[in-house]
């Protein structure tokens, strides 16, 4: 709930003051939060092992404290833009491979855009909206109390972002975007509900999200790879890479895994760009062990538990990653925008395995 209120309070003071004054307090904040709070330090620190291996202790937490930065400064970045500076979104990003999305766009599909939790992640969707006029969604973590996800829904929806609750319940919007040509982001490098599969990530098995890839192999909507990094004194600068090339061979569970690796690897081409920049405060690699325990919370308490899991239901979990989003056809189909088969768009409701023929 704290983090509510202090939404709210920094929504009241951004007009009043000066932004160099906003960013210096967001600063402030965060390093108070990183001193304070030993278990989210810790997990970041973990995350950090492994994704800068050979650096020095200082650095090491030096980037820590980097992240806890960006967490704040996201915050503050989307309150300010909500509040002062709804028509400055052109003006907060530089672009690179604008090309790639608009090519992908011109198959008239829709784009899945993956990307990590990497520099301004808050902000950056609605630049696409304002560019271009193209319409633009993400999927929401459900985060307690329900009116701090409510009040974020407000601040993404404010600078032209819908929001999408998780859950059976998202199949219709998301469907229905895509096939008006919409831009759907999902980040790839936070298993949220914990039905990620294993997959190796900075070379340590970790639980990933499936649902980017799966989404993509049933829709047909490009997989396009892009994130943003922040520059000192400059605007953010947004890459976007070309689609991912997804494997489509017939074998269903085999191209699953493949491109699920696949998502893996462009998803280390982002973190690693600026490890300092990786806006994750919870424990993405789990302690050594054969089952997967807490994994911590994050700014504000916001929940992101993996239950236990053995090698047997590890290697299933990519089957419940949607109650409405599953492979039941040798060929491509699509889903209904009620989220049930229909004659002309051939999908079984069942296992994402084909069926016999």
């Amino acid at each position: 709930m704290w983090l509510l209120r202090a939404l709210r309070v920094g929504a009241f003071l951004t007009p009043l003051m000066p932004p160099a004054m906003g960013y210096f307090l967001c600063r402030v904040v965060a390093v108070l939060f990183f001193a304070c709070n030993f278990r989210a330090r810790r997990q970041v620190l973990d995350n950090l092992r492994h994704v800068e291996p050979s650096v020095s202790r200082a650095r090491r937490y030096w980037d820590a404290v980097r992240v806890f930065i960006t967490v704040v400064v996201n915050y503050y970045d989307m309150v300010r833009l909500w509040t002062v500076d709804k028509d400055r979104v052109l003006e907060i990003f530089e672009v690179e491979g604008w090309d790639h999305l608009e090519e992908a766009l011109s198959h008239g599909e829709g784009i899945i855009v993956l990307s990590a939790h990497v520099g301004n992640f808050n902000v950056v969707a609605s630049y696409p909206a304002a560019a271009g006029g193209y319409h633009t969604a993400v999927i929401a973590e459900r985060v307690e109390p329900p009116a701090l996800f409510d009040y974020l829904a407000g601040l993404r929806s404010g600078i032209g972002i819908d929001v999408i609750p998780p859950g059976s319940e998202a199949i219709r919007p998301l469907l229905r975007l895509l096939r008006n040509n919409g831009i759907l982001l999902l980040a790839g490098d936070r298993d949220v509900v914990g039905h990620g599969e294993i997959q190796e990530f900075f070379g340590v098995p970790a639980a990933l999200p499936v649902g980017p890839v799966l989404l993509a192999m049933r829709t047909g909507a490009p997989l396009v790879p892009a994130f943003t990094l922040r520059r000192r004194h400059r605007p953010s600068i947004v890459y976007i890479s070309p689609p991912i090339d997804l494997v489509r061979t017939g074998d269903w569970e085999a191209d699953l895994q493949h491109n699920h690796a696949l998502m893996a690897r462009a998803l280390e081409r982002m973190i690693a760009l600026d490890p300092g920049q990786w806006a994750v405060l919870q424990q993405i690699w789990p302690p050594a062990s054969p089952y997967f325990g807490d994994r911590g919370e994050g700014l504000g308490g916001i929940p992101s538990t993996i239950k236990a899991k053995r090698p047997g239901y590890l290697r299933r979990a990519g089957r419940r990653i949607s109650a409405a989003v599953r492979p039941g056809s040798a060929e491509r189909g699509r889903l209904s925008d009620t989220g049930t088969p229909d004659r002309r768009e051939s999908v079984a409701a069942a296992p994402r395995t084909p069926p016999r023929r």
